[in-house]
């Protein structure tokens, strides 16, 4: 049984609320304000040596953490609002370490116009665990689901894909010896993710017929779409963005394309939109189609299909 499986035989039955969406959605719509904007809601847990190792500055775990929960918001066309901290520390870690954190959680909520407003704070024999809930607002159109993407629609993503799976190659040590400048850089992909940035949000709720965070893999995700949409997606894996460094470990066939498209921790937006919306969509690039039909193909150069061990990080 898969994560989503798991979801879908014991959680999504007690999602009664239309806004939940059938806990289909990375999202919940839990209220609509008075001046007809939404107050939407999302979750996102991290755990030592699952989302970041053992040894990463907690101050930029603590931004992982605010980030990965703004790449949701962000995704549905909302702003970030308010948060709620929940916080399980190792008995084993020094509390003088807490100040690293809260320096980094001040820096990532105020840069993302977030505040914090509660949560809870326990001890563990266990790993660091720490999960944020996050509010956003959306305009009256409401949260940009996943399922609304149409035959003949564009797909687009922001950002470059692979950096955060190469970053986490080069911090255990997977990509050899490297020069430190280069190690820095890759690693600070990982520990850091950089989401869209904030007014992104604005096109998303005014282009996008279907969207989503890429936080599991390319690929993965938009396989998530591609179901909840019923449609199929088309992706050209030449017009994938990489960033200057997933493009020359490609070429130097250090990595392989496979593993940057399904590697996960890019924390960018995915999304659809149609043909209309081309000439105003800026800050992203068109990578595929949607067509009638069901699941997702990546075509190589030549124009045939690639074949996935596996299309995304799996949590079960």
């Amino acid at each position: 049984m898969d994560e989503f499986d798991l979801i879908r035989r014991y959680f999504a039955p007690l999602a009664t609320s239309p806004g939940a969406d059938g806990l289909n959605d990375d999202v919940a719509e839990i209220a609509r304000l008075e001046n007809g904007m939404g107050l939407i809601a999302t979750k996102d847990a991290i755990v030592e040596g699952v989302h970041f190792l053992s040894d990463d500055p907690l101050e930029t775990v603590a931004q992982k953490l605010v980030r990965v929960n703004v790449s949701d918001i962000i995704a549905k066309g909302g702003e970030p609002d308010a948060a709620l901290l929940a916080l399980i520390w190792p008995k084993s870690r020094p509390h003088e370490q807490l100040e690293g954190f809260a320096r980094g959680l001040r820096k990532d909520l105020d840069r993302w116009g977030a505040h914090l407003v509660g949560g809870d704070t326990t001890s563990t024999d266990g790993p660091l665990t720490l999960t944020l809930t996050l509010t956003g607002k959306v305009g009256a159109r409401g949260p940009v689901r996943r399922s609304g993407a149409k035959p003949g629609d564009d797909v687009w993503v922001t950002g470059a894909i692979g950096d955060g799976w190469l970053g986490l190659q080069a911090a255990t040590g997977a990509l050899g010896p490297l020069m430190a400048e280069a190690a820095n850089l890759l690693v600070s992909k990982y520990r850091v993710p950089e989401p869209p940035r904030l007014s992104f949000a604005n096109v998303i709720a005014t282009h996008a017929t279907a969207s989503i965070d890429v936080s599991d893999g390319l690929v993965a995700d938009a396989g998530h779409v591609a179901k909840a949409s019923d449609v199929a997606i088309r992706i050209r894996a030449a017009d994938v963005p990489l960033s200057p460094a997933g493009q020359s470990y490609v070429d130097n066939a250090r990595v392989s394309l496979a593993q940057l498209l399904t590697g996960g921790d890019d924390y960018q937006t995915l999304f659809t939109a149609p043909p209309s919306a081309r000439a105003a969509i800026t800050g992203a690039t068109r990578i595929g189609e949607v067509s009638a039909g069901q699941g997702v193909t990546v075509l190589d150069a030549s124009g045939g299909p690639i074949a996935f061990e596996r299309p995304g990080f799996r949590h079960f």
